[in-house]
């Protein structure tokens, strides 16, 4: 139901056979004046649109251009019905530089003007849709930012039925609490699926709607509760995305969440919104990254932001909008700056996924990597040729270190290294227990984030390692691992 809730967000149809997602799945969307989302029929850079919607706005520029009345989308435009605009009228100040230099200008098409009246009050989201495997969870706190509108999905007949109802309840409580760790102070929805189901079958909405109150009356004040809607007294919304019932009031809902965000508003300079469009831009030649040591610099100074500090102040803006992901804490992850956050993501989901439903082994047999892959997903020890091959030998290095360093992997030999996400097997505890000092850190009234123990269990291979430790003796299992970290010291990790 949770792709399928994206489709029907997007207004495309109704698919009953559709592939898990594998990883995130990414998708930018623009509110429009029917209550549905719309993908925006044409590529406008932020500066150009920021221009046009000067014209419709009291405050912004005065000049008046003559447009015809048609504003068909495939209205052909001729060269005599471009039109010039300069505009000065954007804020000289604000807290993320001065505007300088000469009036920007843009030529701009009478197509543009149609667009920009009629989205002068619309917002473009970004929509990220998070594979639900448990695999994938690992690599989940990449992404979850502190700000933004979360959709929580769950199937209401799962929830209805006693059999499922504690398997649903425990799904539902990972992502709240996931979501809370994250980003505490942000939106909240929780949103039902197969109503129709659920009405055909005559489940009742306020027991469920019980199930959920009791689920999080102590810790998730954020929750947003249905207004203006059909079933205003419940505390989630019920849809159906086969036969498209709710589907208009949860778009109104999460878009008056948006728009009540504080971050959406937030001013910057002209100046910055170019920077930001010559980056974007470049999607345009095909490219999924840019290095911040030649282009990045380059494209900041030819538009008078001469200042390295400033161009990586405006940098951590734009990754914190989720325009584009750049990360700082190694040189290598430095230079990298991604402008398409769906080619980073498929990248590490090509490492991190289920490997009994999203790998084709006979690709693998066919390039000689067979043993390779099945090492890979049935033991979390994936070799150099198999990431080289899977990443197509691009940014390998920086694959490798950002995997590093959020711990997701660690060194393990020579060319070859752990995943521990992939790990599968589950170590059962002998009778006579473990010997050693034991010490017990127990969350069984709080919450773990799932991960937590595979990127411990990172940290320890690569203390082990550089304390000069083998591997061979090390036990390696989901919730075990038994690790020598220096002579005659071992350590003992239990989930």
């Amino acid at each position: 139901g949770k792709s399928a809730t994206v489709r029907s967000l997007s207004l495309e149809g109704f698919v009953s056979e559709w592939n898990s997602t594998a990883g995130v799945d990414i998708k930018e969307l623009r509110t429009s004046e029917n209550k549905y989302w719309e993908e925006p029929w044409c590529y406008r850079d932020f500066t150009t649109q920021f221009a046009a919607r000067l014209v419709f706005t009291p405050n912004g520029v005065t000049r008046k251009s003559q447009l015809p009345s048609s504003q068909n989308n495939n209205h052909q435009v001729s060269a005599a019905e471009t039109v010039r605009v300069d505009y000065q009228t954007v804020p000289s100040k604000n807290s993320f530089g001065v505007l300088k230099g000469p009036d920007i200008m843009r030529e701009s098409s009478t197509e543009l003007f149609f667009d920009a009246k009629r989205s002068i009050d619309s917002l473009t989201l970004s929509l990220w849709d998070f594979g639900g495997q448990e695999v994938f969870y690992s690599m989940h706190h990449l992404f979850l930012t502190k700000s933004g509108v979360y959709v929580v999905v769950f199937d209401m007949r799962e929830l209805s039925e006693p059999s499922t109802r504690t398997e649903a309840k425990t799904y539902l409580l990972f992502w709240l609490r996931s979501i809370k760790l994250h980003a505490p102070n942000v939106s909240v929805l929780l949103v039902g699926t197969f109503l129709a189901d659920i009405i055909e079958e005559k489940y009742n909405l306020q027991d469920i709607d019980k199930i959920l109150r009791e689920l999080t009356k102590l810790s998730f004040a954020e929750i947003v509760i249905p207004a203006n809607f059909e079933h205003e007294d419940l505390i989630f919304f019920p849809i159906d995305n086969k036969e498209k019932m709710g589907i208009a009031s949860l778009c109104d809902a999460i878009e008056q969440c948006a728009r009540v965000d504080n971050s959406t508003s937030r001013e910057v300079s002209v100046r910055w919104m170019t920077f930001l469009d010559s980056i974007l831009g470049q999607k345009e030649n095909q490219k999924a990254y840019l290095t911040f040591s030649d282009e990045v610099k380059s494209l900041g100074t030819n538009l008078g932001i001469p200042s390295i500090s400033e161009q990586e102040e405006a940098l951590t803006l734009f990754h914190e909008r989720g325009f584009l992901i750049h990360m700082t804490s190694t040189e290598i992850l430095k230079n990298i700056v991604v402008i398409n956050p769906q080619w980073l993501i498929d990248s590490l989901s090509k490492v991190i996924r289920d490997g009994s439903i999203h790998i084709d082994i006979q690709e693998f047999k066919t390039v000689g990597l067979e043993e390779d892959a099945r090492s890979t997903f049935e033991t979390a020890l994936a070799s150099r040729d198999f990431l080289e091959y899977v990443w197509k030998g691009e940014q390998v290095e920086f694959f490798i270190d950002l995997m590093k360093r959020t711990m997701l992997l660690s060194e393990w030999g020579r060319d070859s290294y752990l995943i521990p996400s992939l790990l599968r097997d589950t170590y059962v505890i002998p009778e006579t227990g473990i010997p050693g000092h034991r010490c017990v850190y127990d969350f069984s009234s709080g919450f773990l984030p799932n991960g937590v123990f595979q990127r411990l269990l990172c940290l320890c291979v690569e203390l082990s390692s550089r304390n000069g430790n083998g591997n061979t003796d090390l036990k390696l299992y989901e919730n075990f691992t038994s690790i020598e970290l220096e002579k005659g010291s071992t350590v003992h990790l239990l989930e």
